[in-house]
């Protein structure tokens, strides 16, 4: 059976220490002891490591050795309009475990009306989330979350392969854009409940966006956010040559 993985804010003299929150959730939800391993990470190295110390305000480490890194999932960003927190922040979890590299949250025209002011008062909240999926599938290095952006920056931000999610007519299938070009790395684009305005849609073909299409049925933004993640994932993941 796999060991529990615990992200650290960092590793010093073979020694690393969660406190407050974070030592209590350990303690008293799930009973950590001294004496028992787990792999903890700080976010750039993964270790096996002794409890030596399982206090109320206090968990400390004792690194007993480094282990090798596992691979890293496929490179993919995804810059996500807002849409209902409830569903955002499932989104964010799911995504955390398809293996997104970066989260961009992005303000678009038809996003809800608040979400926007709302969204900072949040952000610690979204990291804690990202923390705690990253912990349950055993992830190395956590996604980066970035700070909200408006989506005529973020589409002029990206690089590489950019594929945007295109819920009108004329759109090419994702996976055949996957097949065809055998990116090294991939920015999604996803746009609001509701879709993207036309002006939004023309500017963002304009800036060197691919249209792609998930099929017949018009999805939620976050089904559609995960179905196109997990095929990225999949058909990325099955050519490692293409990262060169």
């Amino acid at each position: 059976m796999a060991r529990r993985l615990f992200f650290v804010p960092a590793v010093k003299r073979d020694v690393a220490e969660l406190h407050g929150d974070l030592a209590q959730h350990l303690t008293r939800v799930l009973r950590v002891e001294q004496g028992q391993l787990f792999e903890i990470s700080d976010n750039e190295n993964l270790y096996l490591a002794e409890v030596e110390v399982a206090r109320k305000s206090l968990v400390a480490f004792r690194v007993k050795q480094r282990l090798e890194p596992r691979p890293e999932p496929y490179p993919i960003t995804l810059y996500a309009s807002l849409f209902k927190f409830d569903h955002f922040e499932w989104m964010i979890e799911k995504a955390t475990e398809l293996g997104v590299g970066v989260i961009q949250p992005i303000v678009s025209e038809r996003s809800e009306h608040g979400l926007e002011k709302a969204a900072p008062k949040r952000a610690e909240r979204w990291r804690r989330i990202v923390m705690e999926a990253s912990q349950q599938c055993r992830r190395v290095r956590m996604p980066e979350l970035r700070e909200l952006l408006d989506w005529e920056a973020a589409i002029e931000q990206s690089d590489g392969l950019k594929v945007w999610l295109d819920e009108r007519p004329g759109g090419q299938p994702l996976l055949d854009v996957m097949r065809a070009q055998r990116p090294a790395g991939v920015t999604l684009l996803l746009g609001p409940e509701g879709g993207w305005a036309d002006r939004e849609a023309e500017k963002i073909a304009d800036s060197g966006w691919v249209p792609t299409s998930l099929g017949a049925l018009v999805l939620r933004a976050e089904t559609a956010a995960l179905a196109a993640l997990a095929l990225v994932q999949a058909s990325g993941s099955a050519a490692p040559e293409s990262r060169s």
